[in-house]
Order: C-alpha cells, then sequence, then structure tokens
C-alpha cells in the first residue's frame, strides 16, 4: 500500500505543526498531482519528494504560512516545469549533436565542398541567409520567414531565385539536397 513519501528529516517542532503530519497528509496528493502534470510515476515522486524535502528544511518559515499546502504545491509545479524545460534542452543538444554526427561518406568532397561554399557566399544576403536556415538549420518555410522577419512568400521567392542562381553556376546539379520542388 502506497502511503505517499516518507520524510526522514529531523527538524525542530513548530508550535502548533508536526512535519510528519504534514507530509503525511499533503505527500500523497502532491504525488499523484505531479505524477499526472509530468506524465511519469518515478519523476513526479521525485519531484514531490524534493518539494516537501524543501518544505521540511524550510520548516520554520513553510509553517506560519496562510497555506504550507499552497507553498509545497507551487514549489512541486515549479520543479516540474524546471524539469521540463531541462528535459527539452537535453533533448535540443542532443539532436545537434546527431546531426553534427554526420557519416563522412554523406559529406561532398572537399572540391565540392569549396565550390558549394563559394556559390553560397556569391549569394545576395538576403538568399544566402534564407538557403543557410532553410537548408542548413533545417527550418521550414514558415519557421524561416519568423526566423528572418519576413514573409512565407518572400522566402519562397528567395529561395527559388537562390536555386535558380546556383543552377546557373552548376552546384545544384551535383548535390540533390537543394530543390525547389518542396512543398514547404
Amino acid at each position: 500500500m502506497n502511503r505517499g513519501p516518507v520524510c526522514f528529516v529531523s527538524l525542530p517542532m513548530d508550535a502548533g505543526r508536526d512535519p510528519a503530519v504534514f507530509c503525511a497528509e499533503v505527500g500523497g496528493r502532491l504525488t499523484g498531482s505531479l505524477v499526472l502534470f509530468c506524465g511519469s510515476r518515478p519523476l513526479g515522486e521525485e519531484l514531490a519528494q524534493e518539494a516537501l524535502i524543501r518544505a521540511l528544511e524550510r520548516w520554520n518559515h513553510v509553517s506560519r504560512l496562510d497555506s504550507p499546502e499552497a507553498w509545497v504545491f507551487h514549489v512541486g509545479f515549479n520543479l516540474a516545469r524546471d524539469a521540463r524545460r531541462r528535459a527539452e534542452a537535453e533533448r535540443r543538444a542532443h539532436q545537434r549533436v546527431a546531426l553534427e554526427r554526420v557519416e563522412h561518406h554523406d559529406l561532398p568532397d572537399t572540391s565540392t565542398a569549396i565550390a558549394i561554399r563559394e556559390a553560397v557566399a556569391a549569394l545576395p544576403p538576403r538568399q544566402r541567409a534564407v538557403l543557410v536556415v532553410r537548408y542548413y538549420a533545417g527550418l521550414d518555410v514558415r519557421e524561416t520567414a519568423k526566423a528572418l522577419r519576413c514573409a512565407e512568400g518572400t522566402v519562397k521567392s528567395l529561395t527559388h531565385a537562390a536555386i535558380a542562381t546556383l543552377r546557373a553556376s552548376g552546384v545544384v546539379e551535383e548535390l540533390e539536397v537543394l530543390t525547389d520542388a518542396d512543398p514547404h
């Protein structure tokens, strides 16, 4: 039978409030709420315990609040939001690392890479920016428009013009990465 988190912190008793009773009364509901919010039982349980530990570490202050329960729920949900932000940042970092681990055989040979860089560098700044954001960074038309603060139609026309220039230079025929048939 799960009775919620067990509190094993020895703290001086504050007048009128017993920290062990507080943990027993609040622990189950806090844990259940955080499990539902996080979508993960282990994470919800860990965050609930951390919130209760923080309450007990500050028991002399927390026990005097109008609602110690509201305080511990507030702390628990803040911890959950922090955990979600950390997990998202970690996921993005893993994606960046995965993109950097391109197999060597997937890379163009040195002369082709130099030709591509030179051709892209020769493009007007806005066309170059659109190509870099669309095809190097991997953003779609809408995201590119937001990133470059222009209309989606502008992104499409700049992409079309840039690819036409690269085709005229013969660079795009070597690689099939750039295409103006992209539905985005």
